[in-house]
Order: C-alpha cells, then structure tokens, then sequence
C-alpha cells in the first residue's frame, strides 16, 4: 500500500519532554523555538544501532513487566474480559463506566507504545541516511533494520487491538506536531502486514542472546495479523513457516526439562510423567523459559527477581501475585450453590461460617474466635494460600473466572486421558491449612449451624480463598518468601502458532486440519482428543485459554475477532458485529465476566444473573476498543481526533 506520512505528539520520545524542563522566565518561556533532536552524535556505528535496539527491549519490559499504572499489563492479558476480574479500587474493569480517557490506565499503552515505534524508526532512518556505517556484514545489518521494524511492526499491532484507529508514523520525530490524522484499523493492520513481511524475511533464524527477536516471531504474527485482514491462506503460509522448521528449530516440549525436571511427582504425589509433564516444566524457576533447552519458547520478555520497581515493596511480583495468589472468592458461590470441597481423605468440607475464619492455635489472625466450637482459636484476616502465604484480605486484586475454573475443564477427563493443564497438577482445587494439612472438621460444623438456624452463608461469613494456579507459582519465591514466582515471561509460545493457524484453518473451511493442530496440544497435555465436529471460533478462544491463559494477549484476540469484515467465521456464532448491539468481546464477556459483588453506590455493576448466581459487569458493545486518552485529543489542535464510540 501506499503508506501516507503522518507525524507524532508530544510525548513520543523522552529527549523531546526534556526540552521543556529547564528553568526560563516568563519572557524566555513565551518565545517560540524549534525544538528538534540532535542525532548527530551518536548513530555513527553498528554498535551504537545495537545500544539504540536495546531501548526498544527495555521498553518492552516497562510495557510487559513493570508498575507504572498498577494493572496495566493485565489490560492486555484480558482484565474485565472473560479470562480476569477485578475487585477493589474503582472496578474499572467489572463497571466500565468508570474506565475513561483521563487515566493513566488508558494513557499508559498509547504513550509507551509510541515511545517503542519512535525508538524504532529512529533506528530504522538513521540506518537508511547513513550509508556510511560500516556492519560487520550486509546480513548483520539487515538484521538490526529487521529488528526495529518489527517493534514497530508489534506496537501497531497492540495499538490497533487496543484503540482501533491511531496514527501511523513512519519516521521519527524531529518537531513538535499537532496535526496528525488517525489512519483506519484496516490500514494499521496493512501497515503491519508491510513491516511482519520484512521482518520474517531478514531477522535471524537464531537468536544470539537470550531474549533476542527471531524470524520464526515475526511469522507467527504475520499469520495473526493475515487473520485480522482476511487472508487466511497466507496465515496458513506464514504459521506453517514456525511449525515446520522453515523458521528454526521451534517444537512443543514433550520430554522433562529445567531446574525441576529430576521431579517425578509434585508436592502432592501428582504424576509428572511426559509428556503432559513437560507442560508443568515449562512454567518453573530456575532459567526454564530461557534454557537453551527450551525449544517451544519463540520470543521471551527478559526479567530478573529484586529489580526494583516504584512499588511499595520493591520486586515486581505484583504482576503474577495479584493473579495466582488466591483471591476474593465470590460469595454467591457459596451462599446460593453452598460450594463444599473434598480433601484427599475424603472430608467433606464446607468454606467457613459464622463470621470467622479460624485457624490452630499460634496461626497470625485479628483475635480469638468467639465461636464455642472454634474456643481458643483465631480469627483471620488474611488469606491463605496452601503453603502458608498470605496477602492482605483487600485492595485491588485480580482473579480469574469461574470460566477459568470450571467451565474449560467439563470434558478433561476421559478414561485414562486427564488434562493436565486443567488438573490438581496446574490449579489446586483441594484446600489445606498452612503447613499442609487439611482444613479443620469446624468448618463443616459452622455451616450446618447456619443451615439449622435459617440463614444463608453471606459475603461476611466467608474467608475469601481461591484454589492456587500452580501455573504461576512455586514452593517460595527465590528470596524465601511465600508470594509468588518470580522468572522471565513468556511472549510467544509456539503453541500458540498452531492456535492460529488452527484458527486459519477454520476461516478456510477446513475444522478437519484445525482439529489436528488443536490435537498437537492435546497430545501433550493428556487431554481428550477433538474432533472436526468439535471446533468453532469459540472452541478455538476456549483452547486458546486452556493452553495459554496468563500469556495470550487476550485483549487483542477478541478485539482483532470483533468489528471485522474479515472474520467472517466468527459469525455462525456471533451474527452481530457492530459497536452499539453486540460484537464477540461483548457477548463473550456477558457470558464468563464477573462484576464485583460488594461495590456500593456508582460502582455498583446493574445486572443479577439469577441462573449463573453471578453479577455481570456493566460492559457495553463499545467496551471491545479503549478510549483515545484526553491528552491526545486536546493536544491535537491541528486536525480534530475523533474518540472512540461511547467514550
């Protein structure tokens, strides 16, 4: 295509806001000057193209891994959708009313996102003006420009899955600019198309260092964004590409590997025998996402534990904390469905009664318990988690879905076919006291007393505790502590390269070839085979969670599958596809979101589901984009910026 030249705001690049910091008078202040950047001390060398693509790295790990605006990195993984909730604060993401372009929440992915594309085409013009640098060879070099097309190539990506139409810059920026004009969704995704091409033809096919980009990524996206604009076949060439070795040597890990390989069991006495116990390496500390070893890992986000953070405590544990730590278990699971669990010795027992939650003597709690049968116990006021962690019984938290829980893993068992990925081994259902042991017979006790004397279990009478994801969790974080793990992060997976093209598959026609791929995984993970019968778009999304649930891009899968001429196989499920009546986000969400049950006053989420016993956020067919931030718009006085519906 034709690509039009529009220029960037403000905040693009860091050294721009630096202009304006110094101290002027008034006079000196009202003056106008042209600020423009000074390249002409550096970009001089291979190297200094090298140290210039390492801020698009660490960018990358500000956007993925870091604390800036809270939660931010779960709004890409699919917070408020059908995969996360949230609870606390202002519920952003369980009343969608409250989400607005003043936030940071909504500033944070566009501005960093920009800050990552002016980084890269600063890359990308001064290797293309100076043609005097000498590379270490004419590959080399192809590859550096690959490199920084590629983030460019990916920050759209986001951008168009996140906010729909926004402007597309095709070289840094030298001046300041307010005239720049939002180019379509379809046109993002072109121009993506434009950039994944190259990258896949000249980035490395192996990467050098840990971390570093490789060809086999830029197809696996190449295939996505294909999908997003109709050319399925293509997104069948560019996925086969990673699959079939044209891309490197990428497969799914079906023999034990890692720090904790040499295990057969884990703590409980569950089999980790391969190849579903690859699955369980795969997600373990000790450099197993990095290995060398490690052939499924095609693009991962570098992190290391004590890099200090600007919250509280200081590690950003916050990111898989928030999520794998148990959260708020809802109330209604237990008040309406009077949810009761089974210890491995066969006790039946209920979630904890009469306003208190007691442990053994000598357990942290608020004071002694008041109930006659739990005499000389505690009251906690924490959490526990099945090791003895604790994090504190409020504040902002995200949880997964009861969809998460439940509803993927119906069909997991069959005859000696269990999916791992849905098992004891993964998300601990079964509850115990710190220490291990199993909770106390009491717990049954209390709630047959308020069964007998005519009331329900309420909010107020429940701990709140949700089953561990051993997905995300270990024995102790590597500091000895008890909260979370702690290790580099997955960006793509190449399971989920047989995802997409499963899913071109079904956008062909053909469910026979999309059931094979989806069979790859299942083959691993010890599930239930499919069959052809089997896959639609939703059985597609729902594999997609099974497999891939704290790393896929949620947020940008179901928007790239909402408001699109060209997903026209989404519509045996999901007819209408429009901002205002409904779209798949909408209708996905409606299904397997949760609002918050104890909001008050505006925060309150409107909607009971009597049948589900579930309150449904308060999210809108426009929810599916993000708002354009204020600051955008406002600054913007030379062309109006139009915001996204409904905001």
């Amino acid at each position: 295509m034709k690509l039009k030249k529009y220029l960037l705001f403000a905040f693009a690049g860091t050294s721009l806001v630096a202009s304006f910091t110094g101290c002027q008078s008034e006079d000196e202040f009202l003056t106008e000057h042209s600020y423009k950047f000074d390249d002409q001390t550096f970009y001089r060398s291979q190297s200094d193209m090298e140290m210039a693509l390492n801020g698009c790295y660490r960018q990358l790990q500000s956007l993925m891994m870091g604390q800036t605006h809270g939660g931010h990195s779960w709004m890409i993984m699919g917070l408020g959708l059908d995969t996360f909730g949230e609870t606390g604060g202002n519920n952003r993401f369980a009343n969608w009313d409250n989400l607005n372009s003043s936030e940071g929440l909504t500033r944070h992915w566009y501005d960093n996102l920009y800050t990552m594309i002016n980084r890269a085409n600063t890359v990308i013009d001064m290797m293309d003006e100076r043609s005097e640098i000498a590379y270490s060879s004419a590959e080399k070099k192809a590859q550096l420009r690959a490199t920084a097309i590629f983030f460019r190539g990916w920050s759209y990506r986001v951008l168009a899955g996140m906010y729909g139409n926004v402007p597309i810059l095709e070289h840094h920026a030298t001046e300041i600019t307010t005239g720049y004009v939002p180019a379509s969704r379809q046109e993002v995704w072109e121009f993506c198309k434009e950039d994944l091409t190259y990258a896949a033809q000249n980035l490395p096919l192996k990467a050098e260092k840990p971390g570093q980009i490789v060809r086999a990524a830029a197809d696996h996206y190449l295939a996505e964004i294909n999908l997003a604009l109709g050319d399925f076949n293509g997104a069948v060439d560019a996925a086969s590409r990673v699959i079939d070795g044209t891309d490197g040597d990428f497969h799914l890990m079906t023999t034990r590997f890692g720090s904790r390989a040499g295990e057969a069991t884990d703590r409980y006495g569950n089999s980790l025998a391969a190849p579903a116990g690859a699955y369980w390496d795969l997600f373990r500390e000790g450099g197993n996402q990095n290995s060398p070893n490690n052939k499924e890992a095609i693009w991962v986000c570098q992190y290391n534990y004590n890099t200090q953070s600007t919250g509280g405590g200081g590690d950003e544990w916050w990111r898989i904390a928030a999520c794998t730590t148990e959260s708020n278990w809802l109330s209604n699971q237990v008040r309406v469905n009077k949810t009761k669990r089974t210890l491995k010795d066969g006790t039946e027992v209920y979630l904890w009664g009469d306003n208190v939650a007691c442990f053994q003597p000598g357990i942290v709690g608020s004071a002694k318990s008041s109930v006659p049968s739990a005499e000389g116990r505690y009251e906690a006021d924490i959490m526990r988690d099945s090791i003895g962690g604790n994090v504190p019984y409020s504040g902002n938290i995200l949880y997964p879905t009861r969809y998460v829980y439940t509803d993927l893993w119906k069909n997991s068992k069959q005859g000696d076919k269990e999916d791992i990925r849905g098992s004891e081994i993964m998300i601990q259902r079964n509850w115990y006291t710190p220490g291990g042991t199993r909770w106390l017979d009491e717990k049954a006790a209390a709630f047959e007393r308020a069964n007998a004397n005519g009331y329900e279990i309420t909010a107020a009478d429940t701990i709140g505790i949700f089953p561990r994801f051993w997905k995300f969790s270990d024995d102790k974080h590597p500091n000895g502590d008890n909260k979370a793990y702690d290790c580099d992060w997955y960006m793509l997976r190449i399971a989920e390269t047989y995802l997409v093209r499963a899913e071109a598959y079904l956008a062909l026609g053909d469910r026979a070839k999309a059931a094979s791929d989806i069979n790859v995984l299942h083959d691993r993970a010890n599930a239930p085979l499919c069959t052809a019968a089997d896959v639609n778009i939703d059985y597609i999304l729902d594999e997609r969670t099974r497999e891939l649930l704290g790393e896929e891009h949620r947020c940008i899968t179901l928007n790239r599958l909402s408001v699109n001429p060209n997903a026209t196989y989404v519509t045996e499920l999901y007819p209408i596809q429009d901002e205002t009546t409904s779209n798949t986000v909408y209708e996905r969400m409606r299904r397997y979101g949760l609002g918050y049950e104890n909001l008050s006053g505006s925060n309150q989420p409107r909607e009971w589901n009597e049948a589900e016993h579930r309150y449904i956020s308060n999210f809108h067919p426009y929810n599916y984009q993000y708002p354009i931030p204020i600051q955008v718009i406002q600054s913007n006085t030379g062309v109006k910026y139009p915001q996204n519906t409904g905001y």
